[in-house]
């Protein structure tokens, strides 16, 4: 269901008003430059760093199906799966690969900045060089467990627990190489699944105990895991603050140290990033706007809201100029040596 209901709704109303301003001084920007766009007769393709049935899957394919009818031309959009080292693959390709004409689209995972921060080995793209679309969902990561003895923090303590993920650049290598020397926890990480869906269903057929994912992905897929008597339970958070949806489950930077909260901090644009629709480095700016402006539209949407509310697709947007300044401050407020400590520890 379209998760904006109570303290969600005030937040969507927030986000939809900040919108509503974006797509206002978008359009004012465009001028001669974006009126002679046309997309007529092309195809756009929106590419995701992962496998298909997973959340980014879901939501591409959404886009895909609304986005174009807001666009001069009424281009076709397809969607293509790209997976590979928690998205890094395809973000490398975004970045000197893509063309810039906007047929290219791309939604950049979560970790992205994370992955740049501490991992930048390999790396080709930089994700201050992206121009962002919009945020469709802001979207806190959820460290779920199989109900066990293993399911708390002193049960992770005492015995290890076998953590699934997609790679080294995802949420769920990165947050438990990092919370487990942090809170003391006894973690093996499982890696190589392509999407939330394998992951979840290796969860439900025992081969790991748990993995991380965003609360709407837990929701959508197995919600009645999460009834008294259900399969797993949700231990820990993360993000700058909690889930609208899920208040009740501690905050990493709320389980650390106070030295360590600048630690836990670092992932913090986990939840800023959600589930976006970006543009290669080096897209003009007047596409960047039109693109910006068309994304405000599909939001308002009936078509797109009504399937959104049959798919359980939350709706918590951000505007592409928030989330590009946000990935600015993320890197100017990054301290090397908090980064160098959080390498230290992940290694």
């Amino acid at each position: 269901m379209l998760r904006i209901v109570g303290r969600g709704l005030n937040l969507f109303r927030r986000g939809a008003s900040a919108l509503l301003l974006g797509g206002a001084l978008a359009l004012a920007a465009q001028g001669p430059a974006a009126a002679q766009i046309d997309y007529k007769g092309k195809s756009i393709a929106i590419s995701i760093g992962y496998g298909v049935g997973g959340s980014y899957y879901f939501h591409a394919q959404l886009f895909s199906r609304h986005l174009g009818r807001h666009l001069p031309g009424n281009p076709n959009i397809i969607v293509q799966s790209r997976p590979g080292a928690g998205g890094v693959r395809m973000l490398n390709e975004a970045a000197v690969r893509m063309t810039t004409d906007g047929t290219n689209l791309f939604l950049p995972p979560d970790t992205m900045v994370v992955t740049q921060l501490l991992q930048p080995e390999g790396l080709a793209y930089d994700a201050r060089k992206f121009n962002y679309i919009g945020t469709v969902d802001q979207q806190n990561t959820f460290w779920v467990l199989r109900r066990s003895p293993k399911a708390s923090l002193e049960g992770m303590r005492a015995d290890v627990v076998f953590m699934g993920s997609s790679g080294k650049g995802s949420t769920g290598y990165m947050i438990p190489a990092l919370a487990g020397p942090l809170l003391g926890l006894k973690i093996k990480q499982v890696d190589g699944y392509d999407s939330s869906r394998e992951m979840i269903l290796a969860m439900e057929r025992g081969e790991i105990d748990g993995t991380l994912q965003a609360w709407s992905v837990w929701e959508q897929s197995r919600p009645q895991w999460f009834t008294p008597d259900g399969l797993a339970t949700p231990l820990i958070q993360v993000g700058a603050s909690a889930d609208p949806d899920a208040p009740a489950t501690p905050l990493l930077r709320d389980l650390v140290t106070p030295a360590d909260r600048p630690l836990a901090s670092l992932f913090d644009t986990i939840g800023v990033i959600g589930r976006s629709l970006a543009a290669p480095p080096g897209t003009p700016p007047a596409v960047v706007e039109l693109m910006r402006e068309s994304f405000v539209a599909m939001l308002k949407d009936p078509e797109y809201l009504a399937e959104a509310k049959q798919s359980k697709l939350r709706i918590l947007p951000r505007t592409g100029k928030q989330l590009q300044d946000a990935m600015q401050a993320a890197f100017d407020t990054s301290s090397p040596e908090v980064i160098q400590r959080a390498k230290t520890l992940m290694q």
